[in-house]
């Protein structure tokens, strides 16, 4: 069987989206083993980038073991300026996905593709073409648009979602027949344990970008002095060029505290296992400011590194919206927050009481392991199979 998965930045970014694509692979391996997998990218006139032998380069960065034979990197070039490079770079992508038996859309786009059978992998819906901005201003590109929005909502086979929040909105926004829509829970690459003692410091882990509101939560932790006496601050994650000016806006903030407060650029896959190992307590603020009526896809549509830590024994305290509401069941293995002052307050009561915080840990440890390797592969392999 021939596979094919797109994903647009697989060589650039090392988010969510990346790591779920990774996971895939990983899942495929062991459901179809005879398989010849091929993960399509995207490569640009500005950037130079050594290809790297992709099977070693996915095991590195997510910290997986995908096995090196019958699996390859296609890199698209692509050129989207303007209206008309984007329609060629679509053309030329919905082409090679012909040659495939199966095809994985895993990127968040409105692109169909010409596979014998599509899968689409829904982080979050896109929204319909017909009711964009540039279609309102120029009404005469209607059609075209609406027959995107056709092909997007009738051309796969099947719509996996991660998270009942993504699922929602999906039906919201598409209206997709219930037969083709999935709920699997996503893969995560639980923590393995490093024997390593809890330390007294609070862990934050994402892509260190204006999204994901960090500095929410610096400035809620030196608003505090209790928790400035009692436990350190660690941030760490991934820095592109197009976030560098909010890291600099993140060190302006901790300048003067860097006996508390840790920024960790671009760790490695160990550190950060390390991290979450010795932390005793995980933060998470994206979707803080934003009103999920108005603007759902800017909250967090699952949590996955929420899942990490929770493997990890670390005791989560999110914000309480997005797909982070499905993962963290309140006050059981770890808290959710709606204002600073119940992030501030909530941490503080898992310092003071040892015994409640320990319970919630090893809760949190058995809730993770609904979202391991194991059980998605399982899960992925059961609606795959029912399709044929």
């Amino acid at each position: 069987m021939k596979i094919g998965l797109y994903i647009a930045d697989i060589l650039f970014r090392t988010g969510g989206t990346e790591a779920n694509c990774a996971y895939i692979v990983y899942a495929l391996q062991n459901i179809y083993h005879d398989s010849e997998i091929t993960i399509i990218s995207e490569t640009y006139k500005d950037i130079s980038v050594s290809i790297p032998v992709i099977s070693d380069y996915l095991n590195s960065t997510f910290g997986l073991s995908i096995k090196n034979n019958k699996i390859d990197l296609m890199l698209l070039f692509a050129d989207k300026d303007n209206f008309i490079n984007r329609a060629l770079f679509e053309q030329r992508l919905r082409k090679t996905s012909k040659k495939f038996d199966l095809f994985f859309n895993c990127s968040m786009n409105i692109f169909s593709f010409a596979a014998k059978k599509n899968i689409a992998i829904v982080h979050f819906p896109p929204y319909r073409k017909i009711n964009s901005k540039f279609v309102k201003k120029y009404p005469s590109v209607f059609f075209s648009a609406l027959q995107k929005d056709l092909a997007f909502s009738q051309k796969y086979t099947i719509y996996i979602s991660y998270s009942q929040y993504v699922q929602k909105w999906l039906n919201k926004i598409w209206h997709i027949n219930k037969d083709k829509t999935v709920l699997i829970n996503p893969a995560v690459n639980l923590i393995s344990k490093t024997g390593e003692e809890k330390d007294d410091f609070i862990f934050i882990c994402s892509r260190i970008e204006q999204s994901k509101e960090i500095e929410i939560l610096v400035s809620a932790y030196l608003s505090n002095e209790f928790l400035q006496k009692t436990l350190k601050l660690v941030i760490s994650g991934a820095v592109i060029e197009e976030t560098t000016e909010y890291v600099q806006v993140l060190k302006k903030m901790i300048c003067n505290y860097s006996d508390l407060i840790l920024l960790h650029e671009n760790p490695l896959y160990k550190d950060i296992e390390s991290y979450y190992n010795r932390a005793k307590i995980f933060w998470h603020a994206k979707g803080f400011s934003v009103d999920e009526e108005a603007d759902p896809s800017s909250l967090e549509h699952f949590g996955l590194t929420t899942v990490e830590a929770m493997s990890a024994g670390c005791v989560p305290v999110v914000i309480n919206k997005g797909g982070q509401k499905e993962i963290v069941d309140d006050e059981i293995n770890g808290f959710r927050w709606d204002t600073p002052e119940q992030l501030i307050e909530k941490t503080i009561y898992l310092v003071q009481n040892e015994k409640e915080y320990k319970k919630m840990s090893e809760a949190a440890r058995n809730k993770a392991q609904n979202y391991s390797l194991e059980t998605f592969t399982q899960n992925l392999g059961e609606v795959l199979r029912a399709k044929q």
